[in-house]
């Protein structure tokens, strides 16, 4: 008899280590196939295959949930480390005044002490963020998204074009992309049916309830994603989505109004456009987290189904 057997966790060598994420996820790669086989028997011949099929697809299941599982438990580990306290904290809250939302491998390597005596912090953060630009920042926008339409494939499209205008230094170019596609994830995270008019503005509620809700895989609740939420909310109200003029002074933190209404009092900069790939950054992550929360509830859901039509 064909069987998907339950993977076994492996014990970390390294704190962190995604070893079981990656090895699970090729073994699911390749039960999936397999799962598929049986399902196609078991269609034809209910009654020869039923066993089979019974015992491949509960323990397909649980594969899925364990992965789920650990992917959580990976990134609220990172939020764990994030929020220890170190000698960067000042700097940090310093930066984040000044509109910079960090990713958690940034802050978690603790980088914004390496500055030197002859920049600023945020002029460290800039650097840092630069050299490591792809390893930040090279990702798929719609990682997790199982229903990937037109829509998204184009969206993630124009996201890797900004990131081209951005090491052209084309900076306004890279900015103008880059607002929509905040937009785009956000009515992704809040599953906006397009029947109304969107406002960003009037959707912030949405996506922190969500992240509230999620089922963390550790008893003391932790509030790291809650609070990258309620910081990309400020910044959306009072800075990214601000009604502005032309007769305002010029904003530190870049306005996506004054850029769409030619409202042209300065360059775009570098500064910009890294903060802005911050935030998307953090929304795929937040989106991920929420879609895997899902789908492990899902899951559970299909287990217990499957729990009762058998005894």
């Amino acid at each position: 008899m064909r069987k998907i057997e339950i993977y076994q966790i492996q014990q970390a060598v390294v704190v962190g280590s995604t070893f079981d994420l990656d090895a699970l996820a090729k073994k699911l790669a390749f039960d999936t196939l397999l799962m598929q086989q049986i399902e196609s028997d078991y269609n034809s011949n209910e009654q020869e295959f039923k066993t089979e099929y019974i015992s491949a697809k509960t323990n397909h299941l649980k594969n899925k949930w364990l992965y789920c599982w650990l992917y959580l438990d990976h990134y609220f580990g990172i939020a764990l480390l994030s929020t220890l306290n170190t000698q960067a904290n000042a700097q940090k809250e310093e930066m984040k005044k000044a509109g910079w939302i960090f990713p958690p491998y940034f802050i978690d390597k603790h980088i914004a002490t390496s500055h030197n005596a002859n920049e600023t912090f945020e002029d460290a953060y800039i650097r840092m963020f630069n050299k490591l630009f792809d390893l930040l920042f090279n990702i798929n926008i719609n990682h997790f998204i199982s229903d990937i339409s037109e829509k998204d494939a184009r969206a993630n499209r124009y996201y890797h074009q900004a990131i081209g205008d951005y090491k052209n230094e084309n900076y306004y170019a890279c900015a103008v992309s880059l607002f929509p596609i905040i937009e785009f994830l956000h009515k992704r995270l809040t599953n906006f049916d397009e029947s109304t008019f969107y406002k960003i503005k009037d959707n912030l509620n949405t996506v922190s309830n969500k992240i509230d809700d999620v089922k963390q895989p550790y008893v003391s609740k932790i509030s790291y994603y809650s609070d990258l939420i309620k910081q990309f909310n400020h910044l959306a109200l009072n800075h990214y989505f601000n009604s502005s003029f032309g007769t305002n002074d010029e904003p530190v933190i870049i306005n996506r109004n004054r850029i769409m209404h030619g409202i042209f009092t300065r360059e775009v900069s570098q500064k910009d456009c890294l903060q802005l790939f911050c935030v998307i950054s953090n929304m795929v992550l937040i989106k991920s987290i929420i879609d895997v929360d899902q789908m492990m509830r899902k899951i559970s859901q299909e287990l217990e189904e499957i729990k009762q039509s058998n005894e």
